[in-house]
């Protein structure tokens, strides 16, 4: 697929890359409340999906390592390929990060891969899809007929890491930017982070899902260790639980 800004991707819904763009490339969504890229730094992409927050950053900003983290079959493979077209500097791993190591039970979307996870839910997921292209200018029928079948899904078997795990393994010793993007995972990621990584660590972007106090747990792991954090939501998702998390380390 090509897309607006003429860079071909390979991609597993046409539909979906084209939202991807818009929030990504065309909005900007990662690069607000001081979030910043240098070149020499790593980023590691955590639910990179095709990798198109990884070609965002790279096109952002040139001398970028990455390390791309993403579970499902399908979208990994095309985040591998575009890795390679796009020759960036990147490691794509197919995994999750968590809070523990082994294997999980994944619920994959083949129509929808971005909704995929360890805590899906089907009925709530149509309902805030709905909502989201109704607000984006849709009108219903339309949204029924973007709709239909999307959200039937495969039960798949994934393996986990955590991210001192892999900082470990890959004798990481900066994380410039961390990009979260797991679908209600977003908190047993930054539990996967060991006292001893957190340092590490210089921005965090994220999206989280506030359930249980998911969001207020989130920042509070966020400001005890060292960051200025910024929460915000896109007016498309007022009302749901949906919020964007930009946290920048404290000077000094």
């Amino acid at each position: 697929m090509r897309l607006p800004n003429g860079l071909m991707v390979s991609h597993v819904s046409t539909g979906e890359t084209a939202l991807l763009y818009r929030d990504i490339f065309a909005e900007r969504c990662y690069m607000q409340h001081g979030i910043t890229l240098s070149p020499g730094g790593t980023v590691f992409d955590v639910g990179a999906n095709i990798g198109m927050s990884t070609l965002f950053f790279h096109t952002e900003c040139a001398g970028l390592t990455f390390h791309a983290f993403e579970p499902a079959p399908d979208p990994y493979a095309a985040l591998s390929a575009n890795v390679a077209a796009h020759g960036i500097d990147a490691t794509a791993t197919r995994c999750a990060l968590s809070d523990h190591t082994g294997t999980g039970r994944m619920t994959y979307y083949p129509d929808s891969t971005v909704m995929s996870g360890f805590h899906a839910d089907a009925v709530s997921e149509a309902a805030l899809t709905r909502t989201f292209l109704v607000r984006s200018g849709f009108d219903e029928e339309d949204v029924e007929d973007m709709l239909a079948g999307r959200h039937e899904t495969v039960e798949i078997e994934v393996p986990v890491r955590t991210l001192s795990d892999v900082i470990a393994e890959l004798g990481v010793t900066s994380i410039d930017l961390l990009k979260v993007d797991v679908e209600k995972s977003e908190l047993e990621v930054l539990r996967g982070l060991s006292e001893a990584d957190w340092p590490k660590v210089g921005q965090v972007v994220a999206e989280v899902h506030d359930l249980d106090g998911t969001l207020k747990a989130f920042v509070s792991l966020l400001d005890t260790h060292g960051f200025d954090v910024v929460v915000e939501q896109d007016a498309l998702l007022a009302g749901t639980e949906i919020y964007e998390v930009f946290a920048v380390r404290k000077a000094g």
